[in-house]
Protein backbone atom coordinates (compact mmCIF):
# COMPACT_ATOMS: atom_id res chain seq x y z
CA UNK A 1 0.00 0.00 0.00
CA UNK A 2 1.53 3.38 -1.02
CA UNK A 3 3.05 5.49 1.82
CA UNK A 4 2.71 9.42 2.12
CA UNK A 5 3.63 12.03 4.31
CA UNK A 6 1.37 14.33 5.43
CA UNK A 7 2.06 17.86 6.86
CA UNK A 8 -0.44 19.26 9.89
CA UNK A 9 0.81 21.77 12.05
CA UNK A 10 4.36 22.01 11.25
CA UNK A 11 4.59 18.14 12.12
CA UNK A 12 4.79 15.42 9.60
CA UNK A 13 2.94 12.18 9.77
CA UNK A 14 3.00 8.77 8.06
CA UNK A 15 -0.16 7.48 6.58
CA UNK A 16 -1.72 5.70 3.44
CA UNK A 17 -4.50 6.48 1.21
CA UNK A 18 -7.95 4.97 2.87
CA UNK A 19 -11.42 5.54 1.26
CA UNK A 20 -11.47 9.24 0.01
CA UNK A 21 -10.86 11.74 1.25
CA UNK A 22 -9.90 10.46 4.58
CA UNK A 23 -5.97 9.37 4.81
CA UNK A 24 -4.95 6.32 7.29
CA UNK A 25 -2.48 7.75 9.92
CA UNK A 26 0.02 5.44 11.43
CA UNK A 27 3.21 6.87 12.49
CA UNK A 28 4.45 10.17 13.22
CA UNK A 29 8.14 10.91 11.52
CA UNK A 30 10.60 12.57 13.72
CA UNK A 31 12.35 15.74 12.18
CA UNK A 32 15.40 17.23 12.65
CA UNK A 33 16.15 20.38 12.09
CA UNK A 34 18.52 21.82 9.08
CA UNK A 35 22.63 22.00 9.98
CA UNK A 36 22.06 25.42 8.59
CA UNK A 37 18.45 27.87 8.55
CA UNK A 38 18.66 29.56 5.25
CA UNK A 39 15.92 32.54 4.62
CA UNK A 40 15.73 33.49 0.61
CA UNK A 41 14.44 37.08 -0.30
CA UNK A 42 13.10 36.85 -3.43
CA UNK A 43 12.09 39.35 -5.91
CA UNK A 44 9.11 38.69 -7.55
CA UNK A 45 9.87 37.04 -11.78
CA UNK A 46 7.61 36.12 -14.27
CA UNK A 47 5.10 33.11 -12.40
CA UNK A 48 6.72 30.76 -14.57
CA UNK A 49 10.42 31.13 -13.03
CA UNK A 50 9.04 31.93 -10.03
CA UNK A 51 7.03 28.97 -9.38
CA UNK A 52 10.34 26.69 -11.06
CA UNK A 53 12.66 28.69 -8.39
CA UNK A 54 10.28 27.73 -5.37
CA UNK A 55 10.44 23.90 -6.55
CA UNK A 56 14.22 24.17 -6.83
CA UNK A 57 14.68 26.32 -3.78
CA UNK A 58 12.49 23.44 -1.91
CA UNK A 59 14.78 20.62 -3.07
CA UNK A 60 18.02 22.52 -2.20
CA UNK A 61 16.59 22.84 1.45
CA UNK A 62 15.31 26.86 2.08
CA UNK A 63 13.88 26.89 5.07
CA UNK A 64 11.97 29.92 4.14
CA UNK A 65 11.24 31.92 1.70
CA UNK A 66 9.82 35.83 1.46
CA UNK A 67 8.82 36.99 -1.88
CA UNK A 68 9.14 40.85 -2.77
CA UNK A 69 8.15 43.54 -4.79
CA UNK A 70 11.58 45.32 -6.18
CA UNK A 71 11.45 48.37 -8.60
CA UNK A 72 12.34 45.79 -11.56
CA UNK A 73 9.43 43.41 -10.71
CA UNK A 74 7.68 42.17 -13.61
CA UNK A 75 4.92 40.67 -11.53
CA UNK A 76 3.00 43.44 -9.71
CA UNK A 77 0.48 41.96 -7.31
CA UNK A 78 -2.77 43.66 -5.68
CA UNK A 79 -3.56 42.23 -1.94
CA UNK A 80 -6.34 40.14 -4.26
CA UNK A 81 -4.13 38.37 -6.34
CA UNK A 82 -1.24 37.92 -3.78
CA UNK A 83 -3.71 36.17 -1.39
CA UNK A 84 -4.29 34.06 -4.56
CA UNK A 85 -0.42 33.42 -5.99
CA UNK A 86 0.43 32.53 -1.76
CA UNK A 87 -1.99 29.68 -2.02
CA UNK A 88 -0.84 28.37 -5.05
CA UNK A 89 2.74 28.87 -4.29
CA UNK A 90 2.16 27.05 -0.86
CA UNK A 91 0.61 24.41 -3.18
CA UNK A 92 3.63 23.90 -4.94
CA UNK A 93 6.20 23.64 -2.17
CA UNK A 94 4.25 21.16 -0.18
CA UNK A 95 3.96 19.23 -3.40
CA UNK A 96 7.94 19.85 -3.95
CA UNK A 97 8.47 18.27 -0.43
CA UNK A 98 6.50 15.37 -1.19
CA UNK A 99 8.42 14.93 -4.39
CA UNK A 100 11.69 15.64 -2.50
CA UNK A 101 10.85 13.06 0.18
CA UNK A 102 11.81 16.67 2.48
CA UNK A 103 9.81 16.19 5.87
CA UNK A 104 9.88 19.40 6.98
CA UNK A 105 7.88 22.28 5.50
CA UNK A 106 9.07 25.59 3.79
CA UNK A 107 7.63 28.39 5.41
CA UNK A 108 6.46 31.24 3.36
CA UNK A 109 6.21 34.90 3.99
CA UNK A 110 3.57 37.33 2.44
CA UNK A 111 5.18 39.41 -0.22
CA UNK A 112 6.32 42.28 1.01
CA UNK A 113 9.06 45.27 0.04
CA UNK A 114 12.81 45.74 0.29
CA UNK A 115 12.31 47.77 3.46
CA UNK A 116 11.23 45.57 5.41
CA UNK A 117 13.79 42.89 4.44
CA UNK A 118 15.82 43.59 7.67
CA UNK A 119 13.06 41.45 9.54
CA UNK A 120 14.21 38.40 8.30
CA UNK A 121 18.01 39.15 9.05
CA UNK A 122 20.22 35.65 10.12
CA UNK A 123 23.70 35.56 11.18
CA UNK A 124 25.33 35.96 8.02
CA UNK A 125 22.98 38.35 5.90
CA UNK A 126 23.68 38.87 1.61
CA UNK A 127 22.38 40.06 -1.55
CA UNK A 128 23.76 38.81 -4.81
CA UNK A 129 24.66 41.57 -6.58
CA UNK A 130 26.05 41.34 -10.32
CA UNK A 131 28.21 44.68 -10.25
CA UNK A 132 30.38 43.62 -7.24
CA UNK A 133 33.65 42.89 -8.86
CA UNK A 134 35.61 42.64 -5.45
CA UNK A 135 37.21 38.88 -5.34
CA UNK A 136 36.98 39.04 -1.18
CA UNK A 137 33.40 39.67 -1.53
CA UNK A 138 32.65 36.45 -3.33
CA UNK A 139 30.08 34.25 -1.95
CA UNK A 140 32.58 31.81 -0.96
CA UNK A 141 34.27 33.76 0.90
CA UNK A 142 31.08 34.46 3.37
CA UNK A 143 30.55 30.87 3.24
CA UNK A 144 34.29 30.26 4.46
CA UNK A 145 32.89 31.32 8.04
CA UNK A 146 30.22 28.65 8.74
CA UNK A 147 27.26 30.65 9.79
CA UNK A 148 24.90 29.05 11.64
CA UNK A 149 22.11 30.95 9.53
CA UNK A 150 22.40 32.51 6.02
CA UNK A 151 19.54 35.82 4.60
CA UNK A 152 20.63 36.14 1.22
CA UNK A 153 18.41 38.22 -1.72
CA UNK A 154 18.00 37.93 -4.95
CA UNK A 155 16.95 40.61 -7.48
CA UNK A 156 14.32 40.59 -10.21
CA UNK A 157 15.07 40.10 -13.49
CA UNK A 158 16.59 43.56 -14.40
CA UNK A 159 18.45 43.16 -11.17
CA UNK A 160 18.26 45.86 -8.42
CA UNK A 161 19.03 49.82 -8.98
CA UNK A 162 22.06 51.65 -7.37
CA UNK A 163 19.69 52.80 -4.40
CA UNK A 164 17.81 49.57 -3.85
CA UNK A 165 21.51 48.04 -2.93
CA UNK A 166 22.20 51.17 -0.98
CA UNK A 167 19.05 50.61 1.13
CA UNK A 168 19.61 46.67 1.15
CA UNK A 169 23.45 47.47 2.74
CA UNK A 170 22.51 50.03 5.18
CA UNK A 171 20.02 47.35 6.62
CA UNK A 172 22.81 44.77 6.88
CA UNK A 173 22.73 42.85 4.17
CA UNK A 174 26.92 42.86 2.23
CA UNK A 175 27.12 42.97 -1.17
CA UNK A 176 28.68 39.76 -2.75
CA UNK A 177 29.40 38.32 -6.00
CA UNK A 178 28.89 35.03 -7.45
CA UNK A 179 31.14 34.78 -10.09
CA UNK A 180 31.81 36.75 -13.79
CA UNK A 181 28.66 35.28 -15.51
CA UNK A 182 25.15 37.07 -14.94
CA UNK A 183 23.11 34.27 -13.93
CA UNK A 184 19.64 34.62 -13.81
CA UNK A 185 17.33 35.00 -10.89
CA UNK A 186 16.18 31.31 -10.48
CA UNK A 187 19.69 30.24 -11.12
CA UNK A 188 21.14 32.55 -9.14
CA UNK A 189 18.96 30.37 -6.25
CA UNK A 190 19.85 27.76 -7.12
CA UNK A 191 23.49 28.52 -7.24
CA UNK A 192 23.88 30.30 -3.63
CA UNK A 193 21.91 27.08 -2.14
CA UNK A 194 23.71 24.54 -3.69
CA UNK A 195 27.09 26.46 -2.52
CA UNK A 196 25.92 26.72 1.00
CA UNK A 197 24.78 23.02 1.10
CA UNK A 198 28.40 21.80 -0.22
CA UNK A 199 29.94 24.22 2.82
CA UNK A 200 27.93 22.90 5.45
CA UNK A 201 29.06 19.36 4.56
CA UNK A 202 32.62 20.38 3.86
CA UNK A 203 32.47 21.64 7.66
CA UNK A 204 30.44 18.55 8.75
CA UNK A 205 33.37 16.26 6.92
CA UNK A 206 36.36 18.15 8.61
CA UNK A 207 34.61 18.09 11.82
CA UNK A 208 34.42 14.15 11.96
CA UNK A 209 37.88 13.30 10.66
Amino acid sequence: MKQVFTICDDEVFLAHPAKKPYLYVFGKEETEPRLVDVTLCAALIKSDRFEWMLQKACELGVSRIVPFVSRYSIIQLDDKKALKKMERWNSILMAACRQCNRSDKVELLPVTTIDNLAEYKSRCNLVAYEKEDEPSRHLANFLQKNPSSVTFCVGPEGGFTPAEIERLNEQGFASCSLGNDILRAETAVCYVLSCIEYQTHCQNWEVES
